[in-house]
């Protein structure tokens, strides 16, 4: 089957090497599959969580289903299930093993009253660290503890360049520096998300992209707008009106399939 042919197709991911997730809704909500560079669906089993790619295996993808607690691993060239492959252990950043013994922590979600754990400490980058005094209240330290943001918002993320962070409070979203200067500030774009050094944004409703320094290279036209991971604004998977179809930072169609 061609992704344009599924009911309810909703949206398709950039590429990541050979392969793109594609999202649709059926009666029971938004699932999950996969597809090649001609279009063909090559794994489609009803997943309602996000499928991601084991990256020393670039045929082999995992998720979980609803219901189930243990990860599942398909491979796409088999096309059956198969057992969690062996990953080649690599060394871990100073950022990496403090954040992984760092104990979690119990609470109270007071937005949905259900007890949840998390871990304070969070890699952004090899030398900074979000940190969290509670649940909804992030900053940034560095390895030694020094805080350089103080707790105050919702969620800290990496923001395009080692000294950026994206940040995100009461639903509004903008990029702040190590310094505490606003590179993006609150209020100019109504969403954002890092991918490497631009951002995906959204304006009055509409999808674009943006440099780091909130300039625009991709304008506010589009329902959605989602670049190849690893070929970045040279391929860019595209909604307007209701079609689907893929650009380049020039906004020219490419045509894939």
């Amino acid at each position: 089957m061609n992704v344009r042919d599924i009911p309810g197709l909703w949206a398709i991911s950039g590429f990541d090497g050979e392969y793109a997730e594609f999202k649709a809704k059926d009666g029971q909500g938004l699932y999950r599959g996969l597809i090649n560079r001609k279009g063909e669906v090559v794994w489609n089993d009803g997943l309602r969580h996000t499928i991601l790619q084991v990256r020393e295996h670039p045929t082999i993808f995992f998720s979980i289903r609803r219901g189930e607690n243990e990860f599942r691993y398909f491979d796409v060239i088999k096309q059956q299930y198969v057992k969690k492959p062996e990953v080649e252990p690599r060394q871990k950043s100073q950022a990496e093993i403090l954040e992984d013994e760092t104990p979690c922590v119990d609470t109270i979600d007071p937005l949905d009253h259900h007890k949840c754990s998390y871990k304070p400490l969070k890699v952004l980058t090899e030398d900074y660290l979000a940190f969290a005094e509670d649940l909804y209240k992030w900053g940034v330290r560095d390895l030694n503890g020094k805080v350089l943001i103080p707790a105050q918002f919702t969620h800290v993320n990496y923001g395009g360049c080692d000294t950026h962070f994206l940040v995100e409070k009461e639903e509004e979203y903008g990029v702040i520096n190590i310094n505490g200067d606003w590179i993006i500030p609150f209020g100019k774009f109504e969403w954002l998300w890092c991918r490497g050094d631009y951002f995906l944004a959204r304006k009055d409703g509409k999808a674009g992209i943006v440099d780091i320094a909130g300039n625009v290279l991709i304008p506010f036209k589009y329902e959605y707008l989602h670049p190849s991971y690893d070929e970045g604004l040279d391929l860019i998977s595209a909604k307007k009106d209701g079609e689907f179809f893929f650009i380049n930072a020039k906004q020219e169609k490419i045509e894939l399939f």
